[in-house]
Formats: structure tokens, C-alpha cells, sequence
């Protein structure tokens, strides 16, 4: 059973115009092809079976795409839960979460991809005749084009000093950033790295012991 994006008892299935999901699953350490459409609030907890929840007064879609592995992962069917999405609050913008499940322990990893739209951005994109939609040539899944996701979003610029003597800091970020970005599958523009960054210092943050360890000797 699927564990519940949001504890607020301001969660409510509502009715809304249709949608499709993928082609890639949301995970964003993933990105292998969609195969299911999943309820991210569970039919249990809507009363219902519902591509439409409202929290809050505000109408989001209800449906990602996910691979049949982390399906599971978030649905516990093979092994418990090892995964879940959550909608993280006002401190993070309201976005929707890959989260790692360890001993009861629930950890946000990074941003889904793409995010559920709000029912009045989703009319908006509608409505400016904009591309909501855009078919994968491979496997007939669809996807949202990537303004309509992004609109209306807040961002942040995050920036560090790196060495520029002998040692370019830049080129040798820009380089395993490109190559990790072609391991989750994300572009490695100025939005892309973010899904890059998030991944990799997460995993680091699960594994200090493992990482340190790894670091012996690196860098004199």
C-alpha cells in the first residue's frame, strides 16, 4: 500500500479533465521507461480512484509515471516499502518528492520528473495552445513538454568558486557532471545539473562511511 504523500485531513479526490503520463518514470534517479501510471494518493485514503486530489483548495494531478521496479518500491509489494513521494512543503517550494525509505525513516532524494501540475497551470498550458503533451517515438508513452512543467516554478541560482590555476574546477565539474547526467538520464543544462547534484550528494549522504572510505588517498 502506497504511503500517504501528505498528512493533512485537507486531502480530497476531485474530478478533472483526462492526462497521460511518461514516458520516462519519475523517479529522478531512474528514467527507465514508464511502465504503470501510478496514484500517488492511494485509493484507500481518496475514498476512490481519483487522477485529480485537491490539498488545500489547490486541484493537482494524481498521477505519475513509474518503472514496474520502483512501482513496487513505493507501493511495498516486493520487499516493504523502500521508497515513497511526498509533497514537501512551503520550505521547499510544494514539490513532489522521490524519497528513500530506510528503518521507518523517510528521506527526500530529489524533485520528480516532471512534477504534477497544478489544474490551473495544466488549463493554462492548455488554453496558450502550447504543447502539453509530446509523444515518444520508441514506446508511444507520452510526455509533458518542458515549459509546461517549469512555468510558474521559483528558482534559485547556487553557485561555488572552483580553482582556476593548473587545475580548471570548472572543466572537471563540467565533465562528471555530463557524465553522471548520462547515467540518471537528464540533460546536463543549468536546470539539468540540479537533478544531477541532488542524486549523487544524497547517496553520499547515505553511504558517509562508504564514501569517506573512498576518498582515501584522493586529492594528496
Amino acid at each position: 500500500m502506497t504511503l500517504s504523500p501528505f498528512d493533512s485531513p485537507m486531502v480530497r479526490g476531485v474530478a478533472g479533465p483526462d492526462y497521460k503520463v511518461g514516458p520516462r518514470c519519475a523517479n529522478p534517479a531512474c528514467r527507465r521507461w514508464t511502465d504503470h501510471a501510478h496514484h500517488i494518493f492511494r485509493r484507500s485514503q481518496l475514498g476512490g480512484v481519483f487522477a485529480w486530489v485537491e490539498i488545500k483548495g489547490v486541484a493537482y494531478q494524481n498521477l505519475c509515471g513509474l518503472c514496474a521496479s520502483c512501482h513496487d518500491d513505493v507501493t511495498g509489494r516486493v520487499g516493504g516499502h523502500r521508497a515513497a513521494i511526498r509533497l514537501l512543503g512551503p520550505d521547499y517550494d510544494w514539490t513532489w518528492a522521490w524519497c528513500v525509505v530506510h528503518d521507518g525513516e523517510v528521506k527526500p532524494a530529489g524533485p520528480i520528473d516532471p512534477q504534477p501540475l497544478a489544474l490551473e497551470m495544466f488549463a493554462s498550458s492548455q488554453a496558450s495552445g502550447q504543447p502539453e503533451l509530446e509523444t515518444c517515438p520508441t514506446c508511444g508513452h507520452v510526455k509533458r513538454a518542458r515549459s509546461a512543467r517549469t512555468q510558474g516554478r521559483a528558482r534559485k541560482s547556487w553557485t561555488i568558486l572552483v580553482p582556476a590555476d593548473a587545475e580548471n574546477g570548472a572543466d572537471i565539474l563540467d565533465t562528471l557532471v555530463d557524465d553522471m547526467a548520462l547515467i540518471l538520464g537528464v540533460e546536463s543544462n543549468q536546470t539539468g545539473r540540479y537533478f544531477v547534484v541532488m542524486p549523487c550528494l544524497y547517496y553520499a549522504h547515505q553511504e558517509k562511511s562508504r564514501f569517506v572510505e573512498s576518498l582515501k588517498g584522493v586529492g594528496g
